[in-house]
């Protein structure tokens, strides 16, 4: 799914989701990137309208690494804004952004008004429904890199999330969350006791000032 909006009105005024709302956008300067991000407020997305800091220390921890994009195979999940997606797809990566229905537009959005003035490097992002544990037998497990930023946070998905995890690192890709530890909902508990059932686990970074992880998972090889 794709959408190319114009600048002046990112959103669908005939559509009654977006009644009531209103738009920020925000500009980060990411990985030698300019990224132009809108959020849309008021439409019933929670916590997917903002941008979130483990969103932006995952981009960081990936700068400082290093990492090579072009060629790369990967898909985000519960993207909300889209910001880490959209920076590895800025970077060369082929990239898969996925979230509920209802945050699509706003992805839609970010994907448009994020397109280099050369073209995207690889293919424009692909923006996709996904609910965890419901369809993510639709998506295929050829991947490279399954990310995910602040997506660990009602206890109720977190064996939906490992299930879809599971599935989509079939073929040995890797799996990089940032997540902040809210101990009020139980994150904590699943990097420590649902995820390492089917992955092998590791701490990769942590900001204590922030009390944002960053872990790398692989599937385990029984699964």
């Amino acid at each position: 799914m794709s959408c190319c909006v114009n600048d002046d009105d990112p959103f669908p005024v005939d559509d009654c989701l977006f009644a009531d709302t209103f738009s920020q956008t925000s500009v980060y300067k990411l990985l030698g990137q300019e990224l132009k991000i809108i959020q849309l407020f008021g439409a019933n997305l929670g916590v997917a309208a903002p941008v979130w800091e483990s969103a932006l220390q995952l981009c960081r921890y990936f700068g400082e690494q290093h990492v090579e994009w072009r060629g790369r195979r990967v898909i985000e999940l519960g993207s909300g804004t889209g910001v880490v997606g959209i920076l590895a797809a800025r970077l060369g990566a082929d990239v898969t952004l996925t979230d509920l229905p209802l945050t699509l537009p706003q992805l839609e959005a970010n994907v448009c008004a994020n397109m280099p003035s050369s073209g995207w490097p690889s293919a424009p992002p692909t923006v996709l429904p996904l609910s965890w544990g419901e369809d993510h037998m639709r998506f295929p497990s050829d991947w490279d890199l399954v990310l995910g930023a602040d997506i660990v946070y009602l206890p109720e998905t977190y064996p939906l999330l490992v299930d879809t995890l599971a599935h989509l690192c079939k073929n040995k890709a890797a799996v990089y969350l940032s997540s902040k530890m809210r101990k009020e909902h139980k994150t904590p508990s699943f990097f420590e006791e649902h995820l390492p059932r089917r992955f092998y686990v590791q701490l990769m970074h942590r900001e204590d000032h922030l009390n944002i992880n960053i872990y790398r998972a692989s599937l385990r090889k029984d699964q």
